[in-house]
């Protein structure tokens, strides 16, 4: 008899999903922070699609916007436990080009 693995939980989401949140609500209360702090944050479609990525365990995300992220719910890490992760420097800076 074999087992089937238990489906995927996506708890990254869970946070934005429990406020009623679109992917693009989150990323326009990002913009409000990081403008306030002076941080320049990339274009919104590539938001999205790191929010998308990370949400789905399928990347880390930057440092300062996993910092912004923890600023919006509250918490230092409102995603299980531990530290949220995020991509080296390096990564960051060479992104999109």
């Amino acid at each position: 008899m074999t087992t089937t693995p238990a489906p995927v939980a996506y708890v990254w989401r869970q946070p934005r999903l429990a406020r009623g949140w679109e992917p693009v609500q989150l990323i326009g209360r990002m913009k409000i922070l990081a403008a306030r702090d002076g941080i320049e944050l990339p274009k919104t479609y590539q938001l999205i699609r790191d929010i998308y990525l990370w949400e789905h365990h399928r990347a880390d995300l930057p440092a300062h916007v996993a910092s912004l992220l923890g600023r919006i719910f509250d918490h230092p890490n409102p995603f299980g436990t531990g530290p949220i992760q995020h991509l080296p420097m390096k990564a960051v800076r060479t992104r999109g080009r």
